[in-house]
């Protein structure tokens, strides 16, 4: 296993899968990186996270106390880096995002169910991965 202090990034549609789906690989992925790494965040990751699980769609999943605990259980159990690196790789550039934090926090992985940012497979050291590989590979 790692180093309880690697930093890995997870994306959103990761983080909102865990929560709408306890018993989902995205939520055994969230369990497996809580234990084992430290997940980075920024406000630009954080900010489309809280916008995207704020949607009308998802309020029979969560409700809106749901929603609340979950997001501060998230907060809580992430670092934070300041966001400087900027990088223009993906076909969407709200993607690139994400691989920018990796870098700013220096991790090696990051876990994406996005088609786009998983056909990039590594970027400058930081390499894309399905939860499901990510289970594979960490899970033990």
């Amino acid at each position: 296993m790692t180093s309880e202090h690697t930093c890995i990034v997870i994306d959103t549609n990761v983080l909102i899968s865990a929560g709408l789906l306890p018993e989902s690989r995205s939520a055994q992925v969230l369990a497996l990186a809580l234990r084992h790494f430290v997940i980075a965040q920024n406000d630009a990751t954080w900010h489309e996270l809280e916008t995207r699980i704020t949607r009308k769609k998802l309020d029979r999943y969560f409700g809106d106390e749901g929603r609340g605990r979950y997001l501060i259980k998230l907060a809580q159990s992430m670092q934070w880096f300041t966001g400087s690196a900027r990088v223009a790789v993906s076909r969407d550039p709200s993607d690139d995002t994400f691989i920018g934090l990796a870098l700013d926090a220096g991790a090696k992985i990051l876990v994406s169910g996005d088609s786009d940012l998983k056909e990039i497979k590594t970027h400058q050291g930081v390499e894309i991965m399905s939860p499901a590989l990510f289970f594979e590979r960490f899970g033990g």
